[in-house]
């Protein structure tokens, strides 16, 4: 039995790409062990959730979680990551810790592991995935997002992603991204490199609800974090351009005090409702949705990153028969292309361009059965694990 490692820092409760995969290569008969950072009990008794095969190993490559780790040993490893990104912040260097936790040790704990074949997801992961294949280990990569181009920030190494990037694509036996912008973007990017071959972030159609439920005018964007430069001011001001009373329902933890913003700015005087909830558990995601009209994918063109990535939300929506307002990023139009009837795309900071595409939306006649057809056929994980596997058993000839 070919041994498979798939090599992260996130738990899997924020990293589907790694849960789908791992499950998938399981279900096709490899032995697979994923191996990562803990950092929280919680968490990690959340992440069993979305184990689901037997043969599935989860370890921990560092375990930061207090309590199961010496704590001067802990304090050492969070200082001097912290100690890195001050001095790239400052001094421009570019060591891998202001990525990740131990990269040595992770990479020797990978070793240990004596795959077949290791997968490199997460930035950190493919700092880890460059080692594996200096030793000389069959190494693949997914760009989950344009690590060089997301979030730019003073303490980000953007020199040491770039190289990490170029790295992958060249020497990866396989890499793989989230939409075909991206790709097309890594390409061009890096010069003589390899394509990034493209799984979207579909989910599977077994999570699809039976039905959308709406019965009220209501649209509704879910994210880990409710905050500021989201979208969200933008649609504050749509909103007081829409003349159908709608109710706005945001699901996810909200950054503290913002919910007061919000509540202040809505414009309730025009007969609009806001509804603030929170985070919901994975499995109850796509019954909430479908209790909506419409979903909102209202992602930014900056950083690049955002601008290339196809997010699962857009998906999740598509998968529960709800149509979208979407902004026009290269991803999402990448998406709106195959379902014209069922996602609107608007300029990202155009209120009058978001009001006139709710109004669309909630006067359409919306064909559901031919969504769900398009969508089950190219973005579902069905039709995304055919291509990972033809991936993975090229890779271990």
């Amino acid at each position: 039995m070919k041994k498979i490692c798939i090599v992260s820092d996130l738990h899997l409760s924020s990293n589907p790409r790694v849960w789908k995969e791992a499950n998938t290569l399981a279900a096709a008969g490899y032995a697979v062990t994923i191996l990562t950072l803990w950092t929280s009990a919680a968490k990690r008794e959340s992440d069993r959730s979305f184990l689901h095969h037997p043969g599935l190993q989860y370890k921990a490559g560092l375990n930061l979680i207090a309590g199961e780790i010496a704590a001067w040993r802990r304090l050492y490893y969070r200082l001097r990551g912290r100690l890195e990104r001050e001095a790239h912040r400052l001094f421009k260097t570019n060591g891998p810790w202001a990525l990740g936790y131990a990269p040595g040790l992770m990479t020797a704990m990978a070793l240990r592991e004596k795959a077949d074949l290791y997968i490199a997801h997460t930035e950190y992961g493919i700092i880890i995935g460059n080692r594996l294949l200096e030793k000389r280990r069959r190494v693949a990569f997914d760009i989950e997002d344009w690590y060089s181009r997301d979030y730019l920030v003073p303490s980000r190494p953007v020199k040491l992603l770039e190289s990490a990037e170029q790295k992958a694509l060249a020497h990866g036996v396989y890499v793989t991204c989230p939409s075909l912008a991206m790709s097309a973007a890594l390409r061009a990017t890096y010069k003589g490199t390899k394509a990034a071959e493209v799984i979207y972030n579909g989910f599977s159609l077994a999570e699809s609800p039976v039905a959308p439920t709406a019965t009220t005018n209501s649209v509704v964007w879910f994210s880990q974090t409710i905050g500021p430069g989201r979208g969200l001011e933008t649609l504050l001001e749509a909103l007081k351009l829409v003349r159908t009373p709608l109710e706005v329902h945001l699901v996810g933890e909200c950054v503290t005090g913002y919910d007061n913003e919000l509540e202040t700015a809505f414009p309730k005087d025009k007969g609009h409702q806001l509804i603030i909830h929170a985070p919901v558990k994975h499995a109850q995601l796509p019954a909430l949705i479908a209790k909506h009209r419409i979903g909102l994918a209202i992602e930014q063109r900056e950083p690049e990153s955002r601008n290339k990535t196809i997010t699962n939300k857009i998906l999740q929506y598509l998968q529960a028969g709800v149509p979208v307002l979407a902004t026009a990023t290269d991803g999402q139009q990448e998406v709106a292309a195959s379902f014209p009837d069922a996602v609107r795309t608007v300029p990202t900071d155009d209120p009058a361009a978001w009001a006139a595409g709710l109004e669309s939306l909630l006067s359409q006649d919306f064909k559901r059965e031919s969504t769900r057809c398009t969508f089950e056929k190219k973005f579902s994980w069905e039709a995304q694990e055919k291509k990972l596997l033809d991936l993975v058993a090229h890779a271990l000839k």
